[in-house]
């Protein structure tokens, strides 16, 4: 219910429970991490106001049942993400006109800033040129840049614990599935950094999207066969 509740998007499970064994597969689509206040993002991805996008997220799990209603599974999920900063081209050179870009290196507490613009005659694409070659050429980043989009894919091989709780009674019908899952990647193809500038030139530094550890809760319905 998270995902079209918080994130905008949907999501569909198929659940077969056997007597001891549980095998799901599930697809998520149009997933918005930072919908409702970003409530998808972590605090890096917030300060460096990105949007990140999942247009799906499929996998499968294969669980078993600790107790009637509850079970562990381990899931396996492959996500499509696109990740962009709101900045324009257009409000960088603005902000630089009156001074208020950035546009030296600095480094602390392992995340990248770029110190105020003590310098507003540099031609706007002239310093977006130069950021990019200093993010490749210090950080090793990939500079993404503004008002464009990073894509990448993650894998992820992570565990959930899932209780089936019926409303109305009885042991089936509808269904009530809250949720604890913990998927860390395991593999990506994207970069291992990539720099985003916001309007002020601040530059931070992304790494692939990790849902990490999380809580949802399903809405469905359970039929004996």
């Amino acid at each position: 219910m998270s995902q079209p509740l918080l994130l905008q998007g949907a999501n569909v499970a198929v659940t077969y429970y056997g007597k001891s064994m549980v095998f799901e597969y599930s697809h998520g689509s149009g997933l918005r991490y930072d919908a409702s206040g970003g409530i998808g993002l972590s605090e890096e991805e917030k300060a460096q106001n990105l949007k990140v996008y999942a247009p799906y997220s499929t996998g499968f799990g294969i669980g078993y049942l600790i107790r009637k209603n509850w079970d562990i599974r381990v899931e396996i999920k492959e996500n499509l993400y696109r990740v962009k900063s709101e900045t324009t081209l257009d409000e960088l050179a603005l902000n630089q006109f009156f001074g208020l870009r950035s546009d030296l290196p600095f480094e602390g507490n392992g995340t990248e800033f770029w110190l105020p613009n003590q310098n507003n005659q540099t031609n706007p694409i002239e310093l977006t040129l130069q950021k990019a070659v200093l993010a490749e050429l210090l950080y090793d980043a990939k500079y993404t840049f503004p008002n464009t989009t990073a894509r990448y894919r993650t894998r992820s091989v992570g565990l959930g614990m899932y209780y089936r709780y019926f409303p109305l009674g009885g042991e089936e019908g509808l269904m009530i599935e809250p949720s604890v899952r913990y998927w860390p990647n395991i593999w990506t193809d994207a970069p291992e950094l990539q720099a985003f500038e916001n309007k002020f030139g601040v530059m931070g530094l992304h790494k692939a999207h990790d849902n990490g550890l999380f809580v949802n809760v399903s809405l469905g319905y359970y039929k004996t066969i």
